[in-house]
């Protein structure tokens, strides 16, 4: 956990001489700043805005509600896919999703309750966003019978672990009323903010302690928002005081004393428990404006990139925090929660760098960890896996064990996974646009898709339409539809790792505004009709691992070296059934290269290949990379010295000029495309590896 090795990035802008990317760096810049200028006050602090309830806001930009943004072309593609598949099947498949936890059913441990609390969240927030009547029925029937059997005192969920004695005792609550939040947003259960209030001012429990029950924050502060009742915001502001009190170094209490994180150390905390803590600082300053909070949140948050990020864009976390060679990986639930988290963060400070690391998670290591049917996933996915079978896990938590085979529940009994991952694309749509205080409207995270609310002064309805084939082609097409013309600032992402982004209005080329905090804001009067076109510039870049490892990127995506894979089906009772099976995948095809790229050859040397829009791009893709590679000799998948049919994915190894092959070139596909893959490839540039 103590690797504080670099990262530098080697890529070329359009027409000029290789650069340098220190990617650290500039994160660690980023969250510098931000956290001094949280400190001072005004610059992050949007004007109060009272709302129906009577609550000050003082985020930057606020979130619409599930059902605003609909998914169209490739987006919807994968969103069906899902619901079609495990989203809406998981409960016909495997336990603990078969059994009827938050619908009657009682059990002494929490976890259970919250497993399937994550599948009810996510599954409500894709049934939202893609319209599917069917599977909303289908969530909607924990949810109603949670909220009508209440105890006496007004407590929602299982009486078996009432008691505040039990470990994560209020932990499931918190999963669960995001769903029902996320329901209430869009329309559903009009008795619900009225429930949890009571359920909340109530109840006796403590919410500063045990460690994770202090992210009801969250909820406690969304019930507050709809009802304006003060005595909610005392709570969470208790609960946070509190949880400072308990919270000490090491993984069993979250790590995140003041003196551990101000420090920017190393994170030595479970994933999950981290991060879903982390982000409670920034929502209490939505609500309080108090600068401290977001000082906090933002400190949290940089020891991440500090210390424990991986190329595809989500830290190190198996479970816990750890460091970042090739080999280093990352439970799904810690895709689906920072990345939950990271909206937190754009909404306190307004800042695009968040939406570009939701983008940077959801493009790679989201679509990395899913088979692409929809029908499995990973528990524990790395940037670096060779093969994927119910004994190769090479991390140190459950070595040798089933968490990196391709499973409906992956985890089986920690079922964490297998529900969790049902959010993270929903909430990727959910958080495409979002609202400033001066009823503008921002395109935080782009995709096929359309949107219907209100903008400007006079809270007028308009639609827009976004047709793109982002992130496999660079222009985004903004149509506004609208009744009349209507007047109100339109603010377009412009990533940090884009150069050179225009800017054209109903095929007109315009000034581009200047980007701040990056996003390009276009304040004029729009026309029924209106088109608006992005263009995003994508550049090839190289980016440094450890252990003298290398990696590719093009605009948002990295790109990997597929390997083939040699499916096995196996069906196992209680947790899988023959149509959806748990998976051994062994590699089918040679991996073993190292990449010999001249780093001011860069663009000459990997070339890009584009053709058409194929009909699912994370299959077929349509952009592909060619790179030089000399394969490695000896590099070959560990063996088990006391078991010889149990192999793991190696190390990167060390080079000698003797180990290579002759220089050929490879084809690299976005990493999202794969499922056993080489990211992190052996620098052989030079003839060898430059480790010592």
């Amino acid at each position: 956990m103590k690797s504080t090795s670099d990262v530098e990035g080697v890529g070329n802008d359009p027409g000029t001489s290789a650069c340098v990317i220190d990617r650290r760096e500039f994160l660690r810049l980023t969250l510098m700043s931000s956290a001094m200028l949280a400190v001072t006050g005004g610059a992050f602090r949007a004007a109060a805005e009272s709302g129906t309830s009577g609550v000050d806001s003082f985020s930057a930009l606020d979130p619409l509600a599930p059902g605003a943004v609909r998914p169209e072309g490739w987006l919807r593609l994968y969103l069906e896919k899902q619901a079609t598949q495990l989203g809406s099947q998981l409960p016909n498949i495997s336990w603990p999703f078969s059994a009827g936890y938050w619908a009657g059913e009682q059990n002494e441990d929490w976890w259970p309750f919250e497993q399937k609390a994550y599948w009810i969240d996510g599954a409500t927030r894709l049934a939202l966003v893609t319209g599917n009547q069917q599977l909303l029925e289908q969530v909607e029937t924990s949810i109603r019978f949670t909220l009508a059997h209440a105890d006496e005192d007004g407590y929602l969920g299982s009486t078996a672990f009432k008691d505040p004695k039990l470990d994560f005792n209020r932990w499931p609550q918190n999963v669960f009323f995001r769903g029902v939040a996320a329901a209430y947003d869009a329309g559903n259960n009009p008795d619900a903010v009225e429930a949890l209030r009571r359920h909340y001012l109530n109840d006796k429990t403590s919410y500063g302690k045990p460690v994770r029950n202090v992210t009801n924050v969250e909820d406690i502060l969304w019930v507050y928002a709809h009802t304006g009742d003060k005595r909610l915001l005392e709570l969470a502001k208790a609960a946070w005081a509190e949880y400072l009190k308990e919270t000490k170094p090491g993984a069993d209490s979250g790590d995140l004393s003041p003196l551990r994180v101000y420090a920017a150390t190393p994170i030595d905390a479970h994933g999950v428990t981290y991060i879903e803590t982390a982000k409670q600082p920034a929502i209490l300053y939505l609500y309080t404006g108090e600068p401290e909070y977001l000082r906090f949140a933002l400190a949290a948050q940089r020891r991440i990139f500090d210390h424990h990020m991986l190329v595809d864009g989500i830290p190190s976390t198996s479970e816990y925090y750890r460091t970042r060679t090739s080999l280093d990986s990352h439970e799904t639930c810690d895709i689906t929660d920072h990345t939950w988290s990271w909206g937190y963060m754009l909404m306190a400070t307004g800042d695009a760098s968040w939406a570009d690391h939701v983008e940077r998670a959801c493009m790679n290591a989201g679509f990395g960890a899913i088979k692409k049917d929809w029908k499995a996933l990973q528990y524990f996915s790395c940037p670096n896996q060779f093969l994927a079978t119910l004994n190769s896990d090479h991390n140190v938590m459950e070595h040798g064990g089933r968490k990196m085979a391709f499973q409906p529940n992956p985890g089986q009994r920690t079922a964490c996974c297998g529900g969790d991952v049902h959010r993270l694309y929903p909430n990727y749509v959910i958080r495409m646009w979002m609202k400033d205080k001066q009823g503008g409207l921002a395109a935080v995270l782009y995709g096929p898709s359309r949107v219907k609310t209100t903008a400007g002064a006079a809270h007028q309805e308009v639609e827009i339409v976004q047709e793109t084939n982002y992130p496999f082609e660079e222009q985004i097409d903004f149509t506004i539809k609208t009744a009349r013309p209507v007047l109100f600032p339109l603010s377009l992402r412009i990533p940090a790792w884009c150069a050179g982004a225009t800017i054209a209005v109903n095929g007109k080329a315009v000034t581009m505004p200047q980007v701040r905090k990056g996003f390009a804001t276009l304040e004029r009067r729009f026309d029924p009709g209106d088109k608006v076109t992005l263009i995003l510039p994508m550049r090839t870049a190289l980016t440094r691992w450890p252990q003298d490892g290398i990696a590719v990127e093009h605009g948002p995506i990295v790109y990997a070296l597929a390997i083939k894979e040699n499916w096995t089906p196996i069906v196992e009772e209680k947790f899988t059934t023959a149509e959806f099976p748990s998976w051994n995948a062994m590699p089918a095809s040679a991996w073993n290269y190292g990449l010999a790229v001249d780093e001011v050859r860069l663009n000459d040397q990997i070339k890009v290949h584009r053709k058409a829009m194929t009909a699912d791009p994370w299959i077929d893709p349509p952009v592909t990379l060619t790179v030089p590679a000399r394969t490695v000799a000896g590099w070959t998948l560990q063996q088990n010295p006391d078991d010889t049919t149990q192999q793991f994915t190696p190390p990167l190894p060390e080079v000698t000029a003797g180990d290579l092959g002759v220089s050929e070139e490879v084809t690299l596909v976005p990493y999202g495309s794969t499922h056993l893959r080489v990211t992190v490839f052996p620098d052989v540039s030079k003839g060898y590896s430059g480790r010592s």
